[in-house]
Parts: structure tokens; C-alpha cells; sequence
């Protein structure tokens, strides 16, 4: 199969983008090869300490577990389990940076006790097997997705929604990298692809967007697909929608990813 695929993101306002708390990972198969596609994006909690490392982390590990992650709660668990070994030793680097005699000390001591959170979405495509293509699906494939949170995920074909993970709400699961609490059991979903399908993967601020624009009958891909062509005036777009008041100030993240024949 081949993927189109396009990474769009921008920090918060007045903010290095260095600094952002989101993620985002692709593993894409090899060009003129078939294989699978991994799609992965995460959020990291705004107000908890070394949130956008511990999305990076988790991004990258699930973008590299076996494929079982995608649609099995209690192997995801294991990859979040896994990651979150690495928590004590950058929380350590956390502490030691902590200047003693901050009259503030004892609040960033407390948020990096605590440990990050983040939510987070992956994606994965698959081609079918030339034998099982099937005549109403000639090149196309399956998708498995695996979420906890309120990142969102959109499958397009010909302008329209077919399919999505979506959740609307302003206190989201978490998956947390310390702090001893269980996490949320992910919520995972599986459906097919067609040749020239495109799904977006957003963080929650673009995904409220979206919800907007679509409730009212619009067609927001059409915007979405115009900044992926035109990439570098991202920053001015999302400047704008901002101050019109339509889209969030929070760290923006989109990937888009379009897909072609096996």
C-alpha cells in the first residue's frame, strides 16, 4: 500500500515550539512495497510535569509494538506498562533541576511526584492479501485503532465521513506514567480502507474544530487538506482561527495520511 502523508503542528500561543506537549509518530511502508502503516498522535496533559516527554515516549513505543497493541487492551496495557519504566530516571533529572531555593520548589516538587499524563490515539493500516482484496475492494485494506482520551480520528472518502473515533469532552482518560493509579482500559475499533480514503489524526483542540465546522454542515477537510498543501502557512492559519476565536489556544497537532493501491 502506499500513504500520503502529511505532519502539521503548532504550540501555543507565545510558545517556542520546542515546548509542545503533543506527539506524533508514522512508521510508513517502504515505497513500491506493500506493509503496514502506523499513524500514532498523543497529548500530553497540560499542568503535569514532563507531559510532552511522556507522549513522545508512549508515541514511540506503541508506534513500535507488535501489531497485537492495536487490538488487544491488555497488550496495550503492556506497552504503557513498559514505557512508564522509563518514568523514574527522567523524573530524577526533573527533581535535580529544581532550583532549592525557589519560593515555588515545593509546587513543581509536587507536580513532578505526580507523575505526566497523556492521551493517545494509534492508528494502524493493513493491505488485504491479493487474495482477498475482494471485487468491491480492489487494493484496499482494514484499519485497527487503539485510544485512550480525546484525540480524534477521522476516515474520509470522497468528502464524506465513513468512520471515526471520536469523544467529546472537556475531562478525558489518561493514560499516567507514575503516581501508582490503573489506567483506562483503550478503546479499540476496526474497519476497512479503500484506495483514495484519507484519515485524520488531530489532537483535541483541532478535533473541537472540526466538530464545530461539521455540526454546522461544513466540510473542514477541505481547509485541512489545503494547509497540507501549502504547509508552511500553518502557523498564520492557525494564528487566525485563534484570533476569530473558533479555534483553541492549546498545541495543535494533525496527521493527515491518504491511501493508495497495494
Amino acid at each position: 500500500m502506499s500513504v500520503d502523508r502529511c505532519l502539521l503542528q503548532a504550540p501555543k500561543s507565545r510558545m517556542d515550539a520546542s515546548r509542545t506537549e503533543d506527539a506524533a509518530r508514522t512508521v510508513l511502508p517502504p515505497a513500491g512495497h506493500s506493509g503496514e502503516a502506523r499513524l500514532i498522535v498523543a497529548d500530553g496533559s497540560s499542568g503535569s510535569a514532563g507531559s510532552g516527554w511522556w507522549a513522545n515516549r508512549l508515541a514511540r513505543d506503541l508506534c513500535a509494538a507488535p501489531g497485537r497493541a492495536f487490538r488487544d487492551a491488555p497488550a496495550f496495557d503492556d506497552v504503557a506498562t513498559a514505557a512508564a519504566l522509563r518514568w523514574p530516571g527522567r523524573q530524577r533529572a526533573l527533581l535535580a533541576g529544581v532550583p532549592k531555593s525557589s519560593a515555588t520548589a515545593w509546587v513543581a516538587h509536587d507536580r513532578i511526584e505526580k507523575g505526566p499524563s497523556t492521551t493517545v490515539l494509534g492508528v494502524r493500516l493493513l493491505p488485504h492479501p491479493a487474495h482477498d482484496g475482494g471485487p468491491d475492494l480492489p487494493g484496499g485494506g482494514t484499519w485497527q485503532a487503539v485510544s485512550v482520551g480525546d484525540s480524534c480520528m477521522f476516515q474520509v472518502r470522497a468528502g464524506q465521513v465513513v468512520e471515526s473515533v471520536a469523544v467529546r469532552t472537556r475531562v478525558p482518560r489518561v493514560v499516567r506514567a507514575g503516581g501508582g493509579e490503573e489506567n483506562p482500559g483503550p478503546e479499540l475499533r476496526t474497519g476497512r480502507w479503500h484506495p483514495g480514503d484519507v484519515f485524520y489524526l488531530m489532537t483535541d483542540a483541532l478535533a473541537r474544530w472540526c466538530f464545530r465546522h461539521t455540526d454546522d454542515g461544513g466540510r473542514p477537510w477541505a481547509a485541512l487538506d489545503a494547509q497540507c498543501a501549502a504547509p508552511g502557512g500553518f502557523p498564520d492559519w492557525v494564528h487566525d482561527q485563534r484570533s476569530r476565536g473558533v479555534l483553541e489556544d492549546d498545541d495543535i497537532t494533525l496527521l493527515r495520511a491518504g491511501c493508495g493501491p497495494c
